[in-house]
């Protein structure tokens, strides 16, 4: 090795260490900030990981978002997955547990029948599962899946309840509406990161999970897998066609 292909190599080592040792600073500061964040600071957080896609920057990302809306504490989060646990979902005629959770499990609007409003935390919602997702973490992902299912319905059955908080029933009737294709990509995505080691998993998990496996297991196509799992919600004892 000559003179001047060992000084570039060194110096591309000194480079990779230099970003390595950027980007750990960065995520620690992240952290710091989100520790310290109130939901009106949580947002800025995010700028400490700017582009960096990891896993651990994506946890950052993750809590950023539910921190910003308000979930800053684990009760919430707490209260509507036991209700996973639940036998009824709260609907006339019964429904499946999961109901209850994503009837509770909402990015709140600023005004119900706005349609901007609405747009806004839908697509929150989408931002909030894409970091999730990445981030690597089953728990993460099973609670920004429902989020995710949640604030879409909701969003659905406002314009038809005059902006009040929806029933389980107006769930129920409102995931009927949700696009198939898109609920059997949420469902597949769901189960290959949540579901796949459910040894020590709590009792929510393996309630939600088993749905998702029904629906999984019983589609040939994503949008099979999407029916099933809206049919599921609906009725727990549902029979998927193969």
């Amino acid at each position: 090795m000559n003179k001047l292909t060992l000084i570039m190599s060194l110096s591309l080592v000194s480079l990779f260490v230099g970003c390595q040792k950027s980007e750990l600073n960065d995520l620690k500061e992240a952290q710091i900030c989100l520790n310290e964040s109130t939901p009106a600071t949580a947002r800025s957080c995010l700028d400490k990981v700017g582009t960096n896609d990891s896993a651990q920057a994506n946890k950052i990302k993750c809590a950023a978002v539910f921190i910003s809306e308000g979930y800053n504490t684990p009760v919430s989060f707490i209260d509507a997955l036991d209700q996973l646990e639940q036998p009824s979902g709260g609907c006339t005629g019964g429904c499946s547990s999961t109901i209850g959770a994503i009837s509770a499990l909402t990015f709140k609007n600023t005004n119900n029948l706005d349609p901007a409003e609405r747009t806004r935390t839908n697509a929150l919602a989408d931002e909030a599962l894409s970091y999730c997702t990445k981030s690597q973490t089953g728990i993460y992902m099973q609670i920004a899946s429902l989020f995710n299912i949640g604030t879409k319905t909701a969003n659905i059955a406002y314009p038809l309840t005059g902006g009040a908080t929806p029933t389980p029933d107006e769930v129920e009737a409102a995931i009927a509406s949700l696009d198939n294709t898109d609920m059997g990509n949420l469902v597949t995505a769901t189960y290959s990161s949540s579901c796949q080691n459910l040894d020590n998993a709590s009792d929510s998990t393996k309630q939600y999970c088993a749905e998702l496996g029904k629906a999984v297991n019983a589609g040939s196509t994503t949008a099979d897998i999407g029916a099933c799992m809206k049919n599921l919600l609906a009725d727990p004892n549902f029979v998927c066609p193969p």
